[in-house]
């Protein structure tokens, strides 16, 4: 008998890993019937979609506030499918605000429930440890200190690593022919891309009256529709700018600095051990709820990961194009800042586990279906 497995990831980079995790899961565990909310990485494995990520990806409190209607109708929808089709396990991948609340919902109806990229917990305070504890049967975390975390709450938890460590390529360019080629990183979301590329393009165009030759790589992600990356591109026909679609890690080695927005991002250009100012700039909603409810100095993972500033960063007004190009020239004018902030970043990849992150998390999922299955 198939085993009837819900997934959801509400968020492109959530796709991204569901994708990777059904791959091997497939290997591990036969006869599964998937289904849930994704995107075209879970499709592509055959997950029958019964929503997609475009129409659910939001980043911010102002936002989500803003598409709540949306989101609460999706709710019902998927509850509705629940109570139809009784799966015999749900698998919870981030987007923490529709995830936590349908956690619930499953707990009730005796629905075993994987979380696999947990919420920041150790960023948000104990309320949302205290969810996980009370709705969730298994959590598979991707850095250890969430491992030690979440077990001295009694928490069923497995370091499993990041699965971005599987996804980085070697770097074949010479570090000469980079020197001046900076990679512009503004987010995988709408909202993200039209409030920062515009910020991003005007320091690059800041630089390049600085530094002679300076070239700019962006990386463009597909879910996006392609005339919103044109629409600020054509704005700055000077800058000698190359595109790279659904490959930040090509992006990133032919780089020798980035500007990267702020979340999973920072943490890929530290995996390439390139040299980063993080900017992030959201409503002022969203900001002044970080500000009064956020536990942590930092806002970058990378910063967060090593316990201080590797990288510096810009938030909300800082995120000013004159600042980012007057922190970028001097960085790039210190060859002894640069081997530092490299070394510092080869340290945050170690801590990121080994390959095989994805593998480890069907296995442990595999676990908790009946008979026990072994990896193929």
């Amino acid at each position: 008998m198939k085993k009837n497995i819900l997934i959801v990831a509400g968020e492109p980079s959530g796709d991204i890993r569901a994708g990777e995790l059904i791959a091997c899961l497939k290997k591990t565990v036969p006869n599964i019937n998937l289904w849930g909310i994704g995107g075209d990485a879970m499709s592509g494995e055959g997950v029958e979609l019964v929503e997609h990520v475009r129409n659910l990806s939001i980043v911010g409190l102002w936002e989500a506030l803003r598409s709540i209607f949306k989101i609460r109708r999706q709710y019902i929808v998927l509850k509705n499918q629940i109570t139809c089709r009784k799966p015999d396990l749900a698998i919870l991948i981030d987007y923490p605000g529709f995830n936590l609340h349908l956690a619930s919902f499953l707990k009730k109806n005796n629905i075993p429930v994987v979380y696999y990229i947990i919420p920041q917990v150790w960023a948000w305070g104990k309320s949302r440890i205290k969810l996980i504890e009370r709705y969730i049967s298994k959590t598979l975390v991707l850095f250890d200190f969430e491992e030690k975390l979440l077990k001295k709450h009694g928490i069923d938890c497995t370091f499993v690593g990041h699965p971005l460590v599987d996804s980085i390529k070697p770097q074949n360019v010479t570090s000469d022919s980079k020197k001046n080629t900076i990679a512009l990183l503004p987010g995988s979301r709408k909202n993200e891309i039209l409030v920062l590329l515009p910020i991003m393009l005007e320091a690059a165009e800041k630089l390049s009256s600085k530094i002679k030759d300076i070239k700019f790589v962006l990386a463009q992600n597909s879910a996006v529709d392609e005339s919103l990356y044109n629409k600020f591109l054509t704005q700055h026909p000077a800058l000698n700018i190359v595109s790279f679609h659904d490959d930040t890690s090509s992006a990133l080695a032919e780089s020798g600095f980035a500007i990267v927005t702020s979340g999973t991002a920072t943490l890929e250009t530290a995996l390439c051990e390139v040299p980063m100012v993080i900017v992030y700039k959201g409503s002022p909603i969203t900001y002044l709820a970080f500000k009064l409810f956020v536990r942590i100095p930092f806002i970058g993972l990378v910063n967060i990961i090593a316990g201080k500033e590797v990288a510096p960063e810009f938030w909300q007004q800082e995120a000013d194009p004159d600042k980012l190009c007057d922190a970028i020239y001097k960085f790039l004018n210190d060859p002894d800042r640069l081997v530092s902030v490299k070394n510092e970043l080869r340290k945050v990849s170690v801590s990121l586990g080994e390959k095989g992150a994805a593998r480890r998390a069907s296995e442990e999922i595999a676990k908790l279906l009946k008979p026990p299955y072994h990896s193929a």
